[in-house]
C-alpha cells in the first residue's frame, strides 16, 4: 500500500508540475524545464514521463516536450484544488507564513480525499483564489497578465499572482514587498535583472525570479 501511494504521488506530482510549467496549455513543456523544475536527471525524467504517456496522462512531443491529456489535466486540477485550499486554511485560519504554507500543502495535496477537499473549500467559504494570486479550479483567472520580465521600462501595474511557485520565490517576493495587490513601476530591464519601484522603494529583482512575477499593466 505504502508504495502503491508513493507511485500515486510522484504521478500527481509530474501533472501538476506540467500544468503549472505551461505558459501556454497548447504548448508542450520542455523535458529540460521539467528537470531543472525536480532536480531530477533526463534519466529519471524520461523513465516517468514513458510511463505517464503510457496510461495516456500525457503527449509526448519529440525534441519539443510534453502536453497533458484530457485525463492528465483532470488529475492536475484537482490536485492543485487540493494544494490551494489547504494553502488558503494554512494561511488564513492557522496564519502560517505563505511560504511555509505552500511547503506543507505539498504533503497535504496528495493526503486529503474528494469529501474533505470540499469541506475544507465549504469551511473556507468556496474561495477562488489562492494566497498569491492563482486561481483555485474551478475558478480562472478573470484578467489577462504580463510577468514582469515582459513588461516595458517605465510602465506601471499590480501584481497579480506568483507562478509557478516555489517556497524560495515566495519568501523572497514577501521580503521584497511584491505581494498580489502591489503596485508596482518597471524602472529599469538588464539582462540577468529587473529594477522596480514598490512602497517607495527600488527593488532588483533577478530575471529568473521575474518570469514567475505576474502583472496586470494599467
Amino acid at each position: 500500500m505504502e508504495k502503491t501511494s508513493g507511485v500515486r504521488e510522484r504521478v500527481e506530482d509530474y501533472l501538476g508540475a506540467i500544468y503549472r510549467l505551461q505558459e501556454d496549455h497548447t504548448l508542450p513543456v520542455p523535458l529540460s524545464v521539467l528537470g531543472e523544475h525536480f532536480g531530477y536527471s533526463p534519466v529519471s525524467i524520461h523513465e516517468m514521463i514513458q510511463k505517464l504517456s503510457q496510461r495516456g496522462w500525457i503527449a509526448y512531443h519529440p525534441y519539443r516536450g510534453v502536453t497533458l491529456t484530457e485525463q492528465g489535466e483532470a488529475v492536475a486540477l484537482a490536485l492543485l484544488r487540493r494544494h490551494r485550499l489547504w494553502e488558503r486554511f494554512l494561511t488564513d485560519v492557522l496564519h502560517i507564513p505563505w511560504s511555509e504554507a505552500h511547503q506543507i500543502a505539498g504533503a497535504l495535496e496528495h493526503a486529503a480525499p474528494e469529501a474533505v477537499t470540499e469541506r475544507l473549500a465549504a469551511f473556507l467559504g468556496d474561495p477562488a483564489f489562492c494566497p498569491h494570486g492563482e486561481p483555485i479550479p474551478p475558478s480562472v483567472r478573470p484578467y489577462d497578465d504580463c510577468n514582469l520580465s515582459s513588461v516595458a521600462v517605465g510602465a506601471s501595474g499590480q501584481i497579480t499572482r506568483i507562478a509557478p511557485e516555489s517556497t524560495a520565490l515566495l519568501r523572497a517576493v514577501q521580503e521584497w514587498g511584491l505581494l498580489p495587490g502591489s503596485h508596482v513601476s518597471i524602472v529599469a530591464s538588464q539582462e540577468t535583472s529587473v529594477l522596480v519601484q514598490v512602497n517607495d522603494q527600488l527593488v532588483n529583482i533577478p530575471k529568473e525570479s521575474a518570469t514567475a512575477i505576474w502583472l496586470a499593466v494599467f
